[in-house]
């Protein structure tokens, strides 16, 4: 199996994620970037993708996921490759992206300071075997999305703070290829948790099955 991480932003780096990879795939067996353009010239099983679409959404920075990146994710999940979108992989993307038009089926909207965090599964799936409510090690940034119409019936769990409850995860088939939306785990030690490194696990074999 060939996987992709595509991460580190001016918010979230590299290093803060790799811990969860060598966790995932002790082996070394995997590609780990920041650079979008490595997709472009392979062909994987696998994208995990940790990286805002804005390098730096604090000064005037071009969307990385153009036409030709996005028109080439859609085909390789068209022909049964599968797709991790992780917390910042889905950030400050406008609602009429086809990225989430196509994929996501809703646009971040925000988030307020971090606080204490819980993850509850709310249906039955293969994606959430062995998971029960849990709280997240550290504080964490409780992501508010915008589901676009007709998407809330996909919906797995939620992430649940002082704020309310919000999505947290959701999945659907695309095509041959298989798409998971997780928003939680901002940090290395949430990340990197037993349950979450459990749900982690869950996706890559539901995305890759």
């Amino acid at each position: 199996m060939k996987v992709l991480f595509l991460t580190g932003d001016y918010w979230h780096s590299a290093e803060s994620i790799r811990p969860l990879a060598e966790k995932l795939f002790p082996d070394g067996n995997y590609v780990y970037t920041e650079d979008p353009k490595v997709f472009l010239v392979g062909d994987y099983d696998l994208l995990i993708l940790f990286k805002d679409t804005v390098e730096n959404n604090q000064i005037p920075t071009p969307c990385w996921a153009d036409e030709e990146w996005t028109e080439r994710l859609l085909k390789k999940l068209r022909e049964g490759m599968g797709l991790m979108a992780i917390h910042a992989g889905m950030a400050d993307l406008k609602p009429d992206h086809p990225l989430v038009k196509e994929l996501y089926h809703g646009a971040f909207l925000g988030h307020p300071a971090q606080c204490p965090l819980s993850f509850r599964p709310v249906r039955e799936h293969p994606l959430l075997e062995g998971i029960k409510e849990f709280t997240y090690p550290d504080k964490d940034e409780h992501y508010h999305m915008g589901m676009l119409p007709g998407s809330e019936g996909e919906i797995l769990a939620v992430t649940v703070s002082e704020h309310g409850e919000q999505p947290g995860l959701w999945a659907h088939g695309y095509g041959k290829g298989k798409v998971c939306m997780f928003t939680p785990a901002h940090d290395t030690p949430n990340l990197t948790c037993d349950p979450n490194v459990r749900l982690f696990r869950n996706m890559i074999r539901w995305c890759t099955e």
